[in-house]
């Protein structure tokens, strides 16, 4: 790894893997603590990365750490598919054991990999029952040296595993031993097959995981107390595997860790989500930030061109709308095409380009075609979910290349060229000469995304002027139409599995470049896990979902890596809403490994899973049941909970009333024709008082425990913001589950306000965004966001004088309301609502006073407050006359502008 990595990213890795490695294997001195297991004798954690950002090379980094450390055993669970499992354990054989398929038993007297490199890299793979030698296992047990097991995550040789596990470390082993033995588990692909949706589900994988330790698929502890395993899973997409019930033995309890990308800023220490690489843009990451966001406003060099979803119009039939839409599907096709060939033909007049992309020319050695090959420049179709509109899509591609501009879908490929899915030079050249000025309009974008990145440190991008339009027409003639390829890729078996990206070994021993050099690859979900599509420059992502899901959609984001090299060549095409949902994802991401990485400066024990978000129009994932739990408690929220057993807590509610008529001026407040409806403080009060005055309140039914996740999402906020006040603080007299849902309860409101208070200013708020401008993240928004609210306080006069002498002296009268059938709140609390004119309700009552215009209207359902309004706090003393105490309950109006997210929580 150190001839390809900077100091820095090594530097990075290292300290990264050593967290890991601290938090999964505990010790104590110089052996491992089994005091820092749990009872079960297991650990289980998680690790985060990023689409395509090197979590192999951080596995196998920890990995390595970790046989240093002195584990006995290391199980690397190498994704479900066989073309995963065998690349990672090529680069375990390679990155980690520095050994060769044809050299690697010359090791075996230091460690013991299973299975054998002849067992499974020959076209004869042997089955999981023969790779798992046991004879080699017992010799390397007897003589101290650490095993390693590379399988991939298939029932069969899990199954298989385990059981060659108990046979091989058998309890007469274990109590023969002076001191634990050590498992560790690193699983990558983790959300892929590994998670547990429920006590009831069938799911044998995560059950048979844990079985690697138990030995029984029903049992989470170890099977011996000699045994102490830890299990690291690896994700850059973890919403399910925090979101999974907690009964899956596997669920993340004991450590989180996130993985850090090279960027053009960042800190090692303290951690941050980047880090500066310092050795350029070709070492960056180009993730959600590179794509979505530095290149936002670049105009023509923007890296994602929108099309947007035509609708229906007024009239239209479905005939003309279908119409429409596959006009658009054909423009988007075309323009994404000649984008990734003209592309393309401009790399291939780089110095040392010249054959790059020549599938005919013959070599003499594997190296210099390697040489020749440079790199490849590959694009990517996603049409759908769908195989059969893989093919079809093909097809597509092969009649573009045929047809005359706008007759695309007239024309028949003949059945050789569907089969064979060739690209026609001839259609291609036919092409380029009708529609020349949209091919070379590709050279001033190129030139203008070139431009914008310039300024990123060691740029090695060349201009790219019009002026070199004739070579680009000429390399594209002789270099690009007779060399690109078209390939299909998924589950299909006429389909190809992978792509090729290693240099073509002739049968008579002639070399030539990868076969892929210049592919055009259609696809869908088998290119979500694992294998990467490297030199992947064009993306065209036409897949669209009734409701879609964040963690299945970020693992489509292949054209996110390494990219550096030849970014301004790269572009993704596709719709304006999923590019926004893109974005949203983006953020959301960002939220959740902040939190994270704020745990690990933080010690990181304990914290439990990360808080997961979501999005109005999209889930966080649907391996899992999760519930939408919005952060704003909303325009209105009313407090209806009212304490009608307990006249201590009931006489108590009603003091917090009083002491509020003790402090400020109070007037009564007056609607336009005089009628005096209530009293107000003449001088408003802050968010942070508010939050106070509901915290006073106390209910026998409502005393949230602080374990509860609806009340864990306070601290999660508090980790991610770097607020060190609580924001949650229930009085925890007697924790019980919640009375009220979160957006009635006075606490969770109170700690909303305090939430809002600490994020004016410029405090980074990665996941949120204002209440009245959703598509706008909060660190986006400073141009909108006005001063932090103050708060008018008042009491609505009912018909009857209330029965505290304090609030009677002031005049404070009664309302009457009715109860629920068990006593414990308000079926309704505000009263008169009013619709337009120079009446106000209730909701609004406080604008007699201060007169901000406009007044909002509420007609038509619940209206927010503009941002800039003041907001109110509207007490009720409510008439019980079958109760000691009269009741007090608060009804509030919120302005716009306050943070909001939505947060996924378990079921």
């Amino acid at each position: 790894m150190e001839g390809r990595l900077s100091p820095t990213a090594l530097e990075v890795l290292e300290d990264d893997a050593r967290y890991i490695v601290r938090s999964a294997l505990p010790k104590g001195g110089e052996e491992f603590d089994p005091a820092s297991w749990p009872e079960s004798r297991v650990r289980t954690g998680m690790v985060v990365g990023s689409v395509q950002s090197g979590k192999t090379a951080s596995m196998l980094g920890v990995a390595a750490l970790a046989l240093d450390a002195g584990v006995d055993l290391l199980i690397l669970l190498a994704g479900t598919r066989v073309s995963l499992w065998l690349q990672t354990y090529e680069r375990l054989l390679g990155q980690l054991d520095g050994s060769t398929a044809d050299n690697a038993y010359r090791r075996r007297a230091e460690r013991l990999i299973l299975p054998q490199p002849a067992d499974i890299l020959h076209e004869q793979r042997a089955d999981p029952s023969r790779y798992l030698q046991r004879p080699l296992a017992r010799q390397a047990l007897k003589a101290g040296r650490p095993i390693i097991c590379v399988v991939p995550k298939e029932d069969d040789h899990l199954l298989t595993l385990r059981r060659f596990l108990g046979e091989v470390i058998s309890d007469n082993f274990l109590d023969g031993r002076t001191k634990p033995y050590t498992i560790l588990i690193l699983d990558d692909e983790a959300d892929d097959a590994s998670v547990l949706d429920s006590d009831r589900s069938q799911k044998l994988t995560p059950r048979l995981i844990t079985a690697l330790w138990s030995g029984d698929p029903d049992v989470a502890a170890t099977r011996h107390p000699a045994l102490l395993a830890s299990y690291v899973a690896y994700t850059a997409t973890p919403q399910a595997n925090f979101l999974q019930a907690t009964h899956n033995p596997l669920s993340p309890r004991d450590f989180n860790a996130a993985l850090r990308t090279p960027g053009p800023v960042g800190s090692v220490r303290p951690r941050s989500l980047g880090y500066a690489e310092t050795a350029g843009i070709r070492s960056y990451y180009c993730g959600g930030e590179m794509f979505y966001e530095r290149l936002r406003k670049a105009g023509d060099g923007a890296l994602c061109r929108t099309s947007l979803f035509p609708d229906p119009r007024p009239g239209e039939s479905d005939a003309e709308l279908a119409d429409r839409r596959e006009g658009l599907r054909w423009s988007m096709l075309s323009d994404a095409l000649r984008c990734y060939m003209v592309g393309a033909a401009i790399r291939s007049l780089e110095a040392g380009w010249e054959s790059a992309f020549d599938r005919g020319r013959v070599y003499t050695s594997a190296e210099d075609a390697r040489a020749a090959a440079r790199g490849p420049h590959t694009m990517l179709i996603h049409p759908s979910a769908r195989k059969e509109d893989h093919f079809n899509t093909a097809i597509d591609v092969v009649r573009w290349a045929m047809s005359e501009p706008g007759f695309e879908a007239a024309v028949e490929p003949n059945e050789e060229m569907a089969e064979r899915l060739d690209i026609s030079t001839e259609g291609l050249t036919r092409r380029l000469g009708l529609e020349e000025a949209e091919w070379s309009a590709w050279l001033a974008r190129f030139e203008a995304s070139r431009m914008a990145l310039s300024t990123l440190p060691q740029a090695p991008y060349t201009p790219i002027p019009m002026a070199r339009w004739p070579e680009v027409r000429s390399a594209l003639l002789e270099r690009v139409f007779p060399n690109v390829r078209l390939r299909v890729l998924n589950s299909d078996p006429a389909s190809d599995d992978r792509p090729r990206f290693e240099v073509e070994d002739g049968a008579d021993g002639d070399f030539r470049i990868p076969p892929d050099s210049l592919s055009i690859f259609v696809a869908g979900n088998v290119l979500s896990r694992g294998l990467t599509l490297e030199g992947l420059t064009t993306s065209l992502f036409l897949r669209g979902a009734a409701e879609p899901a964040a963690d299945t959609q970020m693992q489509m984001q292949r054209w996110f890596g390494y990219r550096g090299g030849f970014l301004p060549f790269c572009r993704v095409f596709t719709y304006e809403d999923q590019l926004e949902l893109f974005r949203r994802y983006h953020v959301n991401d960002n939220a959740l490994k902040s939190e994270v990485i704020a745990s690990m400066d933080c010690g990181g024990e304990a914290i439990g899973p990360a808080l997961v978000l979501q999005g109005a129009s999209f889930v966080a994932t649907s391996k899992v049941e999760a519930r939408k739990v919005p952060l704003s408690p909303g325009p209105r929220p009313s407090i209806r909970l009212v304490e009608s057993e307990d006249d201590v807590l009931a006489r108590h509610n009603i003091d917090v009333a009083a002491r509020l008529l003790d402090d400020g001026e109070w007037v009564p407040l007056r609607d336009d024709n005089g009628l005096e409806r209530g009293l107000i403080r003449t001088e408003p009060v802050s968010l942070q008082r508010i939050a106070a005055t509901l915290n006073d309140l106390r209910f026998t039914r409502h005393d949230p425990d602080l374990g509860n996740e609806l009340s864990q999402r306070w601290d999660h906020y508090s980790r991610l913001l770097g607020i060190d006040d609580q924001l949650f603080t229930p009085p925890m007299r007697n924790p019980q589950d919640y009375g009220a849902e979160p957006q009635s309860c006075p606490y969770s409101i109170a700690a909303y306000l305090r939430l809002w208070s600490h994020l004016t200013g410029d405090h980074s708020a990665p996941g949120f965004y204002p209440t009245d401008r959703p598509e706008v993240p909060w660190n986006y928004a400073d141009t909108l966001r006005s001063a932090t609210p103050m708060f008018y306080i008042a009491f609505r006069h009912g018909q009857n004088i209330a029965r505290d002498a304090r609030l009677a002296v002031r005049g404070i009268k009664a309302v009457t309301r009715e109860r629920t059938p068990n006593g414990r709140a308000l079926q309704t609390l505000w009263g008169t609502r009013g619709y337009g004119g120079t009446y106000f309700g209730d909701e609004l009552i406080d604008y007699y006073f201060h007169r901000t215009a406009p007044v909002p209207s509420i007609q038509g359902g619940a209206s927010w407050r503009p941002r800039g309004h003041p907001g109110l706090a509207l007490l009720h003393v409510v008439n019980a006359p079958d109760l000691p105490t009269d009741q007090l309950a608060i009804g509030l109006g919120l302005p716009h502008g306050g943070p909001d997210h939505i947060a996924a929580l378990r079921t």
